[in-house]
């Protein structure tokens, strides 16, 4: 078989408020290692796990979204390994049947499958003093030992890093919906997989960040085809990801399944979801992404581009839905362009700012009457997003509301062109320049108080 193959295995941390098997608390301000822990996530002998409901709630609610069969009995099984970020020298983890098998998300109308999501906890984190690789020694932190995570496994169906990249955005956004992933620093991991031409795969371990995540899996590639064209082999093994270089790294020959040694974790009863337990969990669904999406072309006919951008952030689309009675079409390409792109070049979520629906709609209302010109709606726009003062306060403050009559304006329009008829002969011989220079004057001659499209339209009368 030709080609790039590519499996990722995605560690979604949840966004409970206790660790999957005990009480501990999973969110704190405290920076103190080692604080948020008991006898359970230190595996002290004799300590008895007892299961988050909440935790598998959110893991059914993830298999639903993602098309997944469900199981509705399970059991957990213990993944044994020994290594400092697992103090009983095991992992509770589901081995043989996964709360959810058998879905698929899809990414630019290409289904990528998914072979199972399960539960599991997160193991502690280990500090390196200087990097995982020079370090002369590390520290255990098992704060996070005992998160709840859930595993997301696809088939091989992915056949580049971009495409890979996609899938995890098309992932992030209907965990965002779901509201069920913890957000913050480390808590979305993927283990790459990948191989070339029907040769052996290689895992590329606990890469973090998307971008970095397609960065991997390019280099791993490059690497690959590198050795082949040497006429050596690709042997089956774990390497790691090197973001300063850019590279991938040896850390040990692949494991095999029958290493782990998994057995029935005899310390936790078989789970039982009933159909009431069930309900509950599809009565808790939202709208999600792709549903939405078509829902706005639909209710308010808007293009695919700009129903595709609102559906694909959360917060986006609700403010959307709260100003599109003002005016859906400005609504749309004031929330889909001008705000999406301000948020996106500054780099900032909507949640960190003070931009409600309330702001958007007095703003949509002031373009809709003519009372702003779109330099000066956008201006106002990145006022919102940076200070937190809203367009409209922001424009009467600044004195950049549209108030010049009519008859005012085309008095001042008609005493440019007089001014520049060189210019404005020109305009009217097509010269797309000179238009935009006779307005500019109007423009500055009115304080931009005066309505661009309205300047335009009183040229094109005069002869």
């Amino acid at each position: 078989m030709k080609g790039t193959m590519i499996g990722l295995e995605v560690h979604v941390q949840l966004s409970t408020d206790s660790k999957l098997f005990c009480s501990c608390p999973t969110k704190g301000s405290d920076a103190e290692p080692n604080t948020r822990v008991c006898e359970i996530c230190l595996g002290m002998p004799g300590s008895k796990p007892v299961l988050n409901k909440k935790a598998v709630d959110f893991a059914l609610k993830v298999a639903l979204a993602l098309n997944c069969e469900l199981n509705t009995e399970f059991f957990f099984s213990r993944k044994t390994y020994f290594y400092p970020d697992l103090a009983k020298d095991f992992q509770i983890t589901q081995y043989e049947v996964p709360v959810g098998k058998n879905g698929f998300a899809e990414v630019d109308g290409k289904k990528i499958r998914l072979r199972r999501i399960h539960l599991e906890e997160d193991p502690a984190s280990l500090v390196h003093e200087s990097g995982a690789r020079k370090s002369a020694y590390s520290l255990v932190d098992y704060n996070r030992s005992g998160i709840p995570l859930i595993e997301l496994v696809t088939e091989p169906d992915m056949q580049s890093p971009a495409e890979a990249r996609r899938f995890l955005d098309t992932l992030l956004t209907t965990l965002n919906y779901l509201g069920v992933y913890a957000h913050g620093a480390s808590v979305l991991k993927v283990d790459c997989n990948l191989s070339i031409d029907g040769g052996s795969r290689v895992e590329v371990k606990n890469v973090t960040g998307f971008r970095a995540v397609e960065a991997a899996l390019g280099a791993e590639e490059k690497r690959q085809r590198s050795v082949v064209d040497s006429g050596k082999k690709i042997e089956m093994e774990t390497r790691g990801f090197d973001e300063a270089s850019q590279s991938t790294y040896l850390m040990r020959k692949k494991e095999t399944e029958e290493d782990y040694g998994y057995i029935t974790e005899p310390d936790l009863p078989k789970v039982v979801v009933d159909s009431k337990w069930l309900s509950s969990v599809k009565a808790g669904m939202p709208e999600l992404a792709d549903s939405k999406k078509k829902r706005f072309m639909r209710e308010f006919g808007l293009s695919e581009y700009d129903a595709s951008v609102l559906a694909s952030d959360k917060g986006l689309a609700q403010v959307f839905e709260e100003t599109a009675k003002a005016d859906a079409k400005i609504a749309a390409r004031l929330v889909s362009r001008e705000l999406a792109g301000i948020l996106n070049y500054n780099r900032v979520k909507l949640g960190e700012t003070k931009v409600n629906g309330k702001g958007i709609s007095e703003l949509v209302l002031l373009v809709k009457g003519s009372k702003v010109s779109d330099k000066n709606a956008k201006e106002s726009l990145i006022k919102y997003v940076l200070e937190g003062i809203s367009p409209k306060e922001f424009l009467e403050k600044n004195n950049l509301l549209i108030d010049v009559s009519s008859s005012d304006l085309e008095g001042i329009v008609k005493e440019t062109v007089k001014e520049n008829s060189s210019a404005f002969s020109e305009y009217k011989s097509g010269n797309e320049k000179s238009l935009n220079f006779i307005i500019g004057l109007v423009m500055r001659k009115t304080k931009g108080k005066a309505n661009p499209k309205q300047v335009q339209e009183i040229l094109g009368r005069l002869r």
